[in-house]
């Protein structure tokens, strides 16, 4: 065969295959774009310092989700973009983590970011690396304000095996809610627990979930971020049909020390929960937990701790503390207001043992409303009271109005 007729035969092979291959990479793809309207408001009730944070901002949220393309090994992209706009602020106020602020103390007009992740799926594992929101025990993307908190890496996920799930992930840089920069990763120094907030070069996390049948969850992650701690995460979940309604039963325990040149410095936490809930038909909703920390310090996490009494404000995780919460909530469907849900919370934490002694609680109420004739529009109100012996009180407010819409 001469060259110019190899030529066309590639060329013909190569017309005709691209369009099969690229065919589930384009069929398959989702695009979702959330339009978002939030308004923020916290009133400190004591203490020195700033008195308010009260802002107000419009977001533009777009997730796009390739399919894979065709063959033992399929190729996608996915791709996530944020525009946040100032509707009201000032310099007195900012800090509500819905705006980036400048030198000056002022917040920004406006502000975008986003990020794209290549992925890779051979059989049931895939690869991927870019922009990530990370959701395993170890490692939970913050996602309360305007905008979700992102992070920048590599990560494989596996389940080769019917019923065990395999997670893997090294992350290098982080991205806040209110700001436009990728970051070092850092661990969270919430109320002083930590004399410096330790900064690692990344964050690694490894772990699985088995479910040996539909009702059943065990799980064990171990995570940490270089040079600042290490935590180790056992788990266990089941669901099951009890009367009426639902009974859920969760169990969670993570032992935590500090790690290599401890840049926080020590860390020395244990922590055990335990979370019973039960829904009934009738839209009825009951939950109960208990939190118990033990070791010389407080309970070691980047941003968002996957603790039942991590609540709207508080985490309630505090060297030595004791806490537990009663919630109830309600779908209104059943009366025939269809959309509309709540639930209360009420969580009392005791024995603040390394910070002096002294109690604190929250109380939160959480009200959503999906408007029936418009598909995917919604408004949540979400309010918190929360008073200590040992941190200022604070009164806030979150109202998020929400319009999502869905393309195929």
């Amino acid at each position: 065969m001469n060259s110019k007729l190899r030529y066309a035969v590639t060329l013909a092979g190569m017309t005709c295959v691209t369009p099969l291959l690229a065919a589930s990479f384009i069929e398959d793809s989702k695009v979702r774009l959330d339009i978002r309207n939030f308004y923020y408001n916290a009133d400190f009730r004591d203490g020195t310092g700033v008195s308010k944070r009260e802002e107000w901002a419009q977001g533009f949220l777009l997730n796009y989700e390739s399919g894979f393309t065709q063959g033992d090994i399929g190729v996608g992209l996915d791709a996530l973009g944020y525009l946040g706009v100032r509707l009201d602020s000032s310099a007195d106020r900012t800090g509500s983590g819905l705006l980036p602020t400048t030198a000056s103390g002022e917040a920004v007009e406006e502000y975008s970011k986003g990020g794209l992740a290549a992925k890779v799926k051979v059989s049931r594992t895939e690869l991927r690396y870019g922009i990530a929101l990370p959701k395993v025990p170890v490692l939970q993307f913050n996602g309360s304000r305007l905008f979700p908190q992102s992070f920048q890496g590599t990560q494989i996920s596996s389940s080769e095996i019917d019923g065990l799930t395999v997670n893997l992930a090294q992350f290098n840089r982080t991205t806040s809610p209110d700001s436009t920069d990728q970051q070092h990763i850092m661990l969270a120094a919430k109320n002083g627990r930590y004399s410096t907030a330790g900064v690692g070069d990344h964050f690694r996390y490894a772990g699985a979930s088995y479910k040996p049948d539909p009702t059943l969850t065990f799980s064990y992650y171990h995570g940490g971020l270089e040079d600042v701690y290490a935590q180790h995460f056992l788990g266990a979940t089941q669901r099951r049909k009890l009367g009426r309604g639902w009974l859920e039963l969760d169990l969670r325990a993570f032992f935590s020390h500090e790690a290599g040149n401890a840049k926080a410095g020590r860390v020395d936490n244990e922590a055990y929960t335990a979370l019973v809930s039960y829904t009934l038909d009738n839209g009825l909703s009951m939950l109960a937990t208990y939190q118990h920390m033990e070791g010389d310090t407080g309970f070691p996490y980047i941003n968002n701790p996957y603790l039942p009494n991590y609540v709207q404000y508080h985490d309630f995780a505090e060297a030595g503390e004791r806490s537990w919460q009663l919630r109830y909530g309600y779908d209104f469907s059943h009366l025939g207001v269809h959309g509309l849900s709540f639930y209360t919370s009420y969580i009392q934490g005791a024995h603040l043992d390394k910070r002096g002694g002294g109690g604190e609680w929250e109380r939160d109420v959480d009200v959503t409303y999906e408007i029936p004739h418009f598909k995917g529009l919604s408004i949540r109100w979400r309010n918190a009271l929360y008073r200590s012996d040992i941190n200022r009180g604070i009164d806030e407010n979150r109202l998020i109005l929400n319009y999502s819409l869905a393309f195929k």
